[in-house]
């Protein structure tokens, strides 16, 4: 490839399904420099992420859907061995058939896969981590895997992630945190009286509306944050809770069942909305009064900023990368993993306090929204690039030198 050749970069995602970390991929292929990279994405057909590459004007080769999760149960383990493997194959033909100057894969599945079908080859992988690792022997393994091969990079979503990925191991200056960013442009201020969303559900327009959003998953602390509304009830009797999202995955339906029986079979259900998945998010935002993310476990976020950049305060648990965007008491509050008393009580506070929901609300639109624009992650991740291309184009020229001192001295 000449000096002067676009840089063609290949996107791998072990899914076609679209949930938070596939949105991030999404953002990049929009803000990607197309003067300075050709991209091809290469994931599974089963959703519509597929679909929403090739409307970015995006080549798309799939590859068959990747079955992989934590487990401790041994027959599921070795399937999932299975359809590693089968993967694996697949994407190295696509892979060694383009010819990428890099292998961006959307996720540490994603990352394994690519990393063993480019052995042999020199291309450098970039490890996407939006999750932080469960503790469990697979995630040892995953860990040694990255920091061993020596061809790998790693983005973490978040600082939180990037400790959690790298545990013990020296990965050093070959793992890099780059926040997340949000469209800003696509979630415009609410003003007053944006009531849209309360009469969709049936609200009053002067109740207090406490929106989750999100999949449903037990990730997301959804039970919890039921279990803390109902603490809650008695004394807040304008206050209306919407969970807005569905069950994206298949193993979490059960969960969304579980979820759905609680409410149902409580004195909370008349103030419960389950507004299912929404495409009009911004709206959403506009609408809520406070935007609560009670996640177990966060890597990033991403919703906080975008109910920041609505105008709407945000209420969220101290996991993960949360406490990299909020700040509690200055531009949001925070509550302690699973803290059910501790829940129910701020939301009855912050029911009753509109001129800190207000003053909270105004710091997050200045001060926080703009460390978290898609025009800086985009920055940021032009940025790496550029890094892994001078080191690449370093290591050709030490190999060339090395090449040459070889061969003076035949």
């Amino acid at each position: 490839m000449s000096c002067n050749a676009k840089k063609r970069l290949v996107f791998t995602s072990h899914t076609g399904r679209v949930s938070g970390a596939e949105r991030v991929l999404l953002g990049i292929l929009r803000g990607l420099d197309r003067e300075r990279y050709e991209p091809f994405v290469v994931c599974p057909e089963d959703g519509g992420l597929h679909t929403a590459v090739v409307a970015e004007g995006i080549s798309y080769l799939p590859i068959p859907s990747l079955r992989a999760r934590f487990t401790w149960n041994p027959v599921r383990l070795l399937g999932y061995v299975f359809s590693i493997a089968q993967s694996m194959l697949l994407v190295r033909r696509r892979i060694l058939d383009l010819d990428p100057d890099l292998v961006h894969a959307n996720s540490p599945r994603a990352g394994i896969v690519a990393t063993l079908a480019t052995a042999g080859t020199s291309k450098t992988v970039v490890w996407h981590v939006h999750d932080i690792l469960p503790r469990h022997p697979v995630s040892v393994v995953v860990r040694l895997l990255a920091y061993l091969s020596r061809r790998t990079q790693v983005i973490a979503v978040s600082d939180a992630t990037a400790e959690a990925f790298s545990s013990r191991l020296p990965f050093k200056n070959r793992i890099q945190t780059i926040h997340n960013g949000v469209d800003l442009s696509c979630f415009p201020r609410k003003q007053p009286g944006d009531v849209e969303f309360k009469r969709r559900l049936g609200i009053p327009e002067g109740s207090f509306l406490v929106c989750a959003v999100g999949q449903i998953c037990a990730r997301k602390g959804l039970m919890e944050l039921s279990q803390a509304f109902a603490q809650s009830y008695a004394s807040t009797p304008s206050m209306h809770l919407a969970i807005v999202g569905k069950v994206v995955f298949e193993h979490e339906k059960p969960y969304g069942e579980q979820l759905l029986a609680y409410v149902t079979r409580t004195k909370i259900s008349s103030r419960v909305h389950f507004a299912g998945e929404v495409r009009d998010a911004a709206a959403v935002l506009r609408g809520a009064d406070l935007l609560v993310l009670n996640s177990l476990e966060e890597p990033f976020g991403l919703v906080l900023v975008e109910a920041m950049a609505s105008g709407t305060p945000v209420l969220a648990s101290r996991v993960g990368g949360i406490p990299e965007i909020v700040i509690h008491g200055t531009n949001g509050w925070l509550v302690e993993r699973g803290d059910i008393v501790g829940l129910s009580r701020k939301l009855v506070e912050l029911s009753q306090s509109p001129d800190d929901l207000k003053r909270t609300a105004e710091i997050a639109f200045l001060n926080t929204c703009p460390r978290f624009s898609l025009e800086r992650f985009h920055r940021n991740l032009h940025v790496f690039y550029a890094e892994l291309d001078a080191r690449a184009a370093d290591n050709r020229s030490i190999a060339r030198a090395t090449a040459l001192v070889r061969d003076e001295s035949k």
